[in-house]
């Protein structure tokens, strides 16, 4: 091909708005990343957290409600969510005590929360500036794996809900002795006992 030729052929090209991509390129322009990810903070304030304050069940009662059930399975059924039967069961909860100790040694951070009454006498909850699991996910009736087919996809999902929740509660500076309460997720496969850990939606004075 002439100089002439090739020159004319770029003219074209850019008059024309096309442009030379990569094969990388192409295939994420065929297949666009899941739209439910751009979606993951929206979907946390808008679906997630009033599903997860509607649902809650003071822990105390909660508790209660699912050794009186038949079995855990049933309570499960009756009181939380699990997709699918080989998954823990998610219960929505709230509770109230004192903060009685703050790890923040690693990025993971966590309080301690002391009971105001109830069968378990304390539990943790997460603070972050990252959080464990994804149990905020999973709790979620709305979506789930088979609307992403991509392990990778359906983490990184995990992680967009979680950091919508830690930047929610980016303002809360927690004190030893100040009393609070807590809404939250956690996750069990059987009657909940310590050690328990919740992943807040909503912490409130």
């Amino acid at each position: 091909m002439s100089k002439r030729v090739a020159l004319a052929i770029a003219a074209v090209m850019a008059l024309s708005g096309c442009r030379i991509v990569s094969e990388k390129q192409l295939a994420a322009l065929q297949s666009p990343v899941n739209p439910h990810l751009a979606q993951a903070g929206a979907l946390y304030h808008e679906q997630i957290v009033p599903q997860v304050m509607k649902s809650a069940v003071p822990l105390t009662s909660l508790i209660a409600q699912i050794g009186q059930a038949k079995d855990f399975d049933t309570a499960c059924q009756q009181l939380g969510y699990r997709a699918q039967p080989e998954f823990p069961c998610h219960f929505s909860t709230s509770v109230s005590g004192e903060i009685t100790a703050i790890n923040t040694q690693s990025r993971s951070g966590r309080m301690t929360l002391k009971l105001a009454e109830g069968p378990i006498n304390s539990l943790e909850v997460q603070i972050g500036p990252v959080y464990r699991g994804t149990v905020l996910r999973d709790s979620y009736r709305g979506l789930g794996y088979s609307d992403f087919n991509d392990q990778t996809l359906f983490g990184d999902f995990a992680k967009g809900i979680n950091q919508a929740s830690i930047a929610e509660l980016a303002g809360f500076e927690p004190k030893v002795g100040e009393k609070i309460t807590v809404y939250g997720v956690f996750t069990s496969w059987q009657l909940p006992a310590e050690p328990l850990l919740i992943t807040p939606v909503r912490i409130q004075p």
